[in-house]
């Protein structure tokens, strides 16, 4: 897809992270195509995706944009497409735009191995960053579209606000970049507040396709949890 299509349809518009974590009975490629189908439904105009099997299973039931990533676990937090070879399989899967991190904590202050990834292949990028500073040097590096998607969980970025980072967003907007608004969007009332500030699109994950982190946000109201916790009922 191209470049200018796929900004087209993304630009004031909602795209869905439809990924499950691990321990999950969601974690199928086949779960995540229904998944997606779901919010497609919705009004999804894009779908953020992990690993080249999900990536394959959602491009096959649909042409809207996917952006895909490759988390490898391990290190202190996820990392999200670290190297060229990974990048490489979610093109072949079908992703129209790939994720990556573009943190110093994984690629050093100057995001050397953020460029040499972004020089290898040939679809749009989204650089998750943590930092204005961090956005800027991947723009300068050929990202197409900034993510705010790794602030407060990388040492740069702490302490993490406690909803979505609206000052980075209104920072990297300020600077004429195509700003993705992910991380911590749980309301309505968040998208609304990060397209204020300046976003041209927005990622909402959980709060929409995790009902592991639901049920348990809505069990946590419970007599029965507040019992087990040793808290008044």
């Amino acid at each position: 897809m191209e470049r200018e299509r796929i900004l087209g349809c993304m630009r004031g518009g909602l795209v869905v992270s439809c990924q499950a974590p691990a321990g999950s009975p969601l974690r199928d490629p086949a779960i995540t195509a229904v998944i997606a189908r779901a919010v497609l439904l919705g009004g999804a105009v894009g779908l953020r995706v992990n690993g080249p099997e999900d990536v394959a299973a959602v491009r096959a039931v649909t042409d809207v944009p996917v952006i895909g990533l490759h988390k490898v676990e391990g290190g202190p937090r996820p990392f999200i497409t670290p190297t060229a070879d990974l990048a490489a399989g979610l093109v072949a899967a079908g992703a129209d735009v790939v994720a990556l991190d573009a943190s110093a904590q994984v690629h050093g202050p100057r995001l050397a191995g953020f460029g040499a990834i972004v020089a290898e292949i040939d679809v749009p990028v989204m650089a998750d960053v943590s930092t204005l500073d961090e956005g800027l040097r991947a723009a300068e590096l050929g990202a197409t579209f900034i993510g705010t998607t790794l602030s407060g969980y990388t040492p740069e970025s702490l302490p993490a606000p406690d909803g979505p980072d609206l000052e980075l967003v209104a920072a990297l907007a300020a600077e004429g970049l195509l700003v993705v608004a992910e991380g911590r969007i749980r309301t309505p009332e968040d998208v609304e507040a990060a397209f204020d500030a300046g976003a041209t699109s927005v990622v909402v994950g959980g709060a929409i396709t995790d009902p592991l982190l639901t049920a348990r946000r809505f069990t946590a109201a419970t007599p029965q949890a507040h019992a087990a916790a040793g808290a008044p009922a």
